[in-house]
């Protein structure tokens, strides 16, 4: 079987080494794959967002280490912020799947308590023939909640592990997801999409994205990036 850097480079119809700070990425998570950390997929998903953030000026890391016990597949710093995407692939383990929609969300739900308390913008991103099901409080400004939405939050994250979960459930009241990516193979792009319903931290010029860009979701305007 090819390496995961060959296969990913002959894909892309590039070698990686030429780009600043990518080669490390690529490394990485070639490491990871060999020893079977990381499924393929969800590799290449993780490289092809690390890409994107790095042509948009960030420097990108893949599996950061964040708060100690968590890692980030792709944590990006740059001159308007930092970035933490996650990478959604679907996946259910056989014991979930009978509960697959409400698992998902709670994955979701967990993921936010511990990773968006580190960062500026906080981003799921999955394959763009996927959907994401996001639970609608993490998607509500944090200073418009109300008790019921943290309940909410804490009770899926603890539906998803409870024993990782309990110890971060203080954070539920400041969790958050900012936004969703849609992930391209074929053209190899990445699409963002921000909602501008933050008025006291609006979160879409942390990717540079053009205010012009907007749709319409309801009574929600989108930035599309």
């Amino acid at each position: 079987m090819r390496s995961f850097r060959s296969e990913l480079e002959r894909m892309l119809g590039f070698t990686v080494d030429g780009l600043n700070g990518l080669s490390r990425v690529l490394d990485v998570l070639e490491l990871e794959v060999s020893r079977g950390g990381i499924a393929r997929y969800h590799a290449m998903l993780q490289f092809l967002v690390a890409l994107d953030l790095h042509r948009r000026g960030f420097d990108v890391n893949v599996e950061e280490p964040v708060d100690g016990g968590f890692k980030a597949d792709v944590y990006a710093e740059g001159p308007t912020g930092r970035v933490i995407v996650e990478v959604e692939t679907g996946y259910v383990p056989p014991d979930r799947m009978y509960e697959l929609e409400g698992f998902l969300e709670a994955k979701i739900a967990f993921k936010a308590l511990a990773y968006s308390f580190y960062t500026d913008l906080f981003v799921v991103a999955t394959p763009s023939h996927m959907s994401l099901s996001i639970p609608e409080e993490l998607l509500k400004p944090v200073e418009s909640r109300s008790v019921e939405d943290v309940i909410a939050i804490r009770e899926l994250a603890l539906r998803y592990d409870r024993v990782k979960a309990s110890r971060i459930l203080w954070r539920a009241h400041a969790s958050r997801v900012d936004g969703v990516a849609y992930i391209n193979v074929s053209d190899r792009r990445v699409y963002y999409l921000i909602p501008l319903n933050h008025p006291s931290s609006p979160k879409a010029h942390i990717l540079n994205c053009n205010p012009d860009n907007q749709v319409a979701d309801g009574e929600n305007p989108l930035v599309i990036c």
